[in-house]
């Protein structure tokens, strides 16, 4: 009994002894689930949100830089034009980092709300974790748009997701936002999600799946109706 028992606890401190991996922002491109097992298991959030934001802002800071102000320029002249510009470009660095945060952070609390309501325990630090991994792929999209419109230059910024099937169809309004919100890196996201639910929110592969699905069509849905809106406003 007492060989057990000292068994027991040798094993017991050889697994606290273990050295459990950080996850890398790159890890989630090059190996995800072996880096969502490893958010799991030891969650970082400082660093990689810092490289997302900026990230983020970068891609709003070429999209500002990519607008046309000749428009402008013409009724309000080329100080009138440089006000509006310097102006347009500090609001999108501070959407970038403040719109960033916060969408970051309810979409955590979604997925954190799901996977507490399936019945499993999680912290929010795994599942905040987890978004801003999952977060780097469709900035990195963001951002490769942002750079192509920057030197493809002028167009609707709204409808041009050089990486959606937008892209190949040309369309405007309600339909050119519904067909960009079919994008590589945003489907990317979805199938990184999937798998985040099911090994970070051990959540079964079908729920995982289905929730992440459901998300991305619903997310389609408001950018079509986004883009409807845009049109009724501009008829």
């Amino acid at each position: 009994m007492e060989e057990m028992t000292l068994m027991s606890e040798q094993l017991n401190i050889q697994h606290s002894n273990e050295k459990v991996d950080k996850p890398s922002l790159l890890g989630i491109v090059t190996s995800p689930i072996e880096t969502l097992e490893r958010i799991k298991q030891q969650p970082k959030v400082l660093l990689p949100l810092i490289i997302v934001i900026i990230i983020s802002s970068l891609a709003a800071y070429l999209s500002v830089l990519s607008v046309d102000y000749s428009i402008v320029e013409e009724e309000l002249g080329a100080e009138g034009a440089a006000y509006v510009g310097a102006f347009t470009t500090v609001g999108a660095l501070v959407s970038g980092i403040i719109g960033g945060l916060i969408t970051l952070l309810i979409s955590a609390l979604i997925l954190f709300a799901i996977v507490k309501i399936a019945g499993k325990q999680i912290r929010f630090k795994q599942m905040f974790s987890m978004t801003v991994f999952i977060s780097l792929v469709t900035s990195i999209g963001t951002l490769l748009n942002a750079i192509i419109l920057y030197f493809v230059g002028g167009g609707d910024i709204t409808n041009q997701v050089f990486t959606s099937l937008n892209s190949i169809v040309g369309a405007e309004g309600a339909l050119g936002s519904f067909l960009s919100s079919i994008e590589i890196f945003g489907i990317w996201g979805t199938i990184l999600t999937a798998f985040g639910l099911h090994h970070v929110g051990q959540l079964s592969k079908g729920a995982s799946w289905t929730i992440s699905i459901v998300l991305f069509i619903l997310g389609s849905l408001l950018l079509t109706l986004s883009g409807a809106t845009q049109s009724l406003v501009g008829a």
